[in-house]
C-alpha cells in the first residue's frame, strides 16, 4: 500500500475515534497508546511503518470500544 493511502485510513480512522469519544462516551484515554506514538494523519514526514503502527493502535481501539458496548436489538 502507498503512504498516501496509509495516510488517508489513518485521517479516516482518526475520525471515527473521535467520533466515539464525542458523542458515543467512549474514554478520551483509550486514546493514550495512540497519542504516545507520537503520529497523526498531518505528519507526512512519518514512515509509512509509522503510520501503520497507528492504524493498527487505532483499530484495536476502536475494536476494544465495539466489544465493550452493548449493541441495541435490531429490528425485523
Amino acid at each position: 500500500m502507498r503512504k498516501k493511502e496509509l495516510i488517508s485510513i489513518h485521517a479516516l480512522l482518526l475520525e471515527v475515534a473521535q467520533y466515539l469519544i464525542e458523542n458515543e462516551n467512549m474514554p478520551a484515554r483509550r486514546m493514550s497508546t495512540y497519542h504516545a506514538l507520537g503520529v497523526t494523519p498531518l505528519g507526512i514526514h512519518k514512515s509509512k511503518q509509522d503510520h501503520y503502527e497507528a492504524i493498527t493502535v487505532l483499530i484495536k481501539t476502536i475494536e476494544e470500544e465495539f466489544e465493550q458496548t452493548p449493541m441495541p436489538p435490531i429490528s425485523p
